[in-house]
């Protein structure tokens, strides 16, 4: 069964002879630039100590390995013994780990904690899970809901069902290549990047059957005129994917949701109520958006 679209949404679309399900692609492409300094506020003054912890944090995160000081250091752009004091002062706060026998530091599992605090405060789960639950019982897919950073990568924040073996492909807080698959198609229809950004990003992204830059700014083309794209099987083998953005009050692209699925469960006939059905889900999304703490 499908789920039902929301009335509000798409109302004005309607009256234009715009088909709800492309209601947010069509407020992409009408969008204007409204987030100027004016609306987007001052940051204040950067506390250079914060900015450098924040550095090693980043560090940490993005390597494959634990990295002694020295290490950290040179990849963050620190004097070592900066480096290792913020290191130090890390471990004794909880958020670094620390291995005697290597002397090498890892981020701790108490980042989690603070992880999901920001998740629940937020209000994100408790609007998006349900709908995410509807989508995946309805039409036996598993789920995925990604927080856009920037133009080159995705947060994966949640994910449900157990249409297939997810962990084999994403794992819940890591960051993941924007240019790639259906996701990738989105962000390069709805985000702001131009073709020789895009280009830049697309280019090192691994695929199984990688297409040409041509073919994929043709199927970001095609995403932006129905407000949903679909990879079947070229990002991962016997898989088929289907992405749709949502989009806040100011027309950014904030979070896509992803439906997957074995190939041979989703033909022709199974896209058409499952396109219908994540558009749904992200045009609720993007109404309620405005309530959430996302930042």
């Amino acid at each position: 069964m499908d789920l039902p679209l929301a009335a509000d949404p798409t109302d004005g679309f309607r009256a234009k002879g715009v088909r709800p399900g492309q209601a947010n692609a069509a407020r992409a492409r009408s969008r204007a630039d409204d987030l100027g300094p004016d609306n987007q506020g001052s940051p204040g003054k950067p506390v250079g100590a914060v900015v450098a912890a924040a550095k090693v944090l980043r560090t940490l995160h993005a390597s494959e390995r634990p990295l002694n000081a020295s290490e950290v250091a040179r990849a963050a752009g620190l004097h070592r013994g900066t480096a290792y004091n913020i290191l130090r002062t890390l471990q004794a706060e909880g958020f670094v780990g620390y291995d005697d026998a290597t002397r090498s530091y890892s981020v701790s599992l108490h980042i989690l904690e603070i992880a999901y605090g920001v998740l629940r405060r937020s209000g994100l789960m408790d609007l998006a899970r349900p709908l995410m639950h509807a989508v995946s019982d309805a039409h036996g897919v598993s789920v995925y809901l990604s927080k856009v950073l920037g133009p080159s990568s995705l947060l994966l924040l949640d994910w449900v069902g157990a249409a297939l073996r997810t962990d084999l492909y994403a794992t819940v807080g890591r960051q993941y290549p924007g240019a790639a698959g259906a996701s990738g198609v989105v962000m390069a229809a709805f985000g702001n990047g131009s073709p020789a950004e895009l280009e830049a990003l697309f280019a090192p992204v691994a695929w199984y059957q990688k297409p040409s830059f041509a073919d994929f700014l043709a199927r970001a083309e095609e995403a932006r005129q129905s407000g949903f794209a679909v990879d079947r099987g070229t990002m991962f083998q016997g898989i088929t994917q289907l992405s749709v953005p949502v989009l806040s009050p100011s027309w950014q692209l904030l979070l896509i949701l992803t439906a997957a699925g074995h190939a041979h469960d989703l033909d022709g006939d199974a896209l058409g109520p499952l396109s219908r059905a994540m558009q749904s889900a992200a045009t609720q999304l993007s109404e309620s958006v405005r309530l959430l703490r996302l930042g």
